[in-house]
């Protein structure tokens, strides 16, 4: 049996083409199951353009410090960010919460962004710090950065069965069928009914 023990993620997978003992290592290095959360943001192509590169990236970074996650960041690309969370539960509190925070610093601004985030739990790979890997990553990362509108959360059948009961006052519905072509498979769109309640109660 050969010493896998030298080998780094890169090195592993590229020996576990060939050597399935590899791939194990692979997995119990590295496999884990936790729920992800990818944020991509409004606006990023329209600021470039007109500002500039270093104003956009400016604004994005600006917006991802205001919503506040509290998931553990494993990468960003460009305005993408990616975070893990032990709790499908947490994550969806926090994405909503993200949004919440964001409507509130942008309410007054006169170049609103908005959340666009994807939600996935499952088996993955995580190079802590680096980077992450599995189908429920994939998907995430379709809904946030290409599905999601401003202001939206997508989730996966897996995450949705994974957190079991949603939060009182949060509601999901699976998407009509000409949302779900473009990414082709099965998402569901959350919606948070608690500020509307909190705005119609009296105070």
């Amino acid at each position: 049996m050969s010493d896998l023990s030298f080998l780094d993620f890169e090195g592993l997978v590229t020996r576990a083409v060939v050597d399935p003992a590899a791939e194990r290592e692979v997995h119990r290095r590295f496999g884990t199951s936790a729920a992800i959360l990818v944020v991509d943001f409004t606006g990023m192509v329209r600021r470039t353009d007109a500002r500039g590169i270093v104003y956009a990236l400016g604004r994005a970074r600006a917006a991802e410090a205001a919503m506040a996650l509290t998931g553990t960041r494993v990468k960003r690309v460009a305005d993408t960010v990616f975070a893990l969370y032990t709790s499908p539960f947490d994550a969806l509190e926090d994405a909503l919460s993200a949004h919440r925070r964001l409507r509130a610093l942008m309410h007054s601004s006169d170049d609103p962004i908005h959340a666009c985030i994807g939600l996935g739990f499952g088996p993955m790979l995580v190079i802590p710090g680096h980077d992450c890997f599995g189908a429920e990553v994939n998907r995430a990362f379709v809904l946030g950065e290409d599905v999601a509108k401003g202001g939206e959360t997508l989730v996966t059948p897996e995450f949705l069965a994974a957190i079991g009961s949603l939060p009182e006052g949060v509601g999901a519905y699976r998407a009509p069928e000409e949302r779900e072509a473009e990414p082709g498979f099965a998402f569901h769109v959350v919606s948070d009914y608690r500020d509307a309640a909190a705005a119609a109660t009296p105070g």
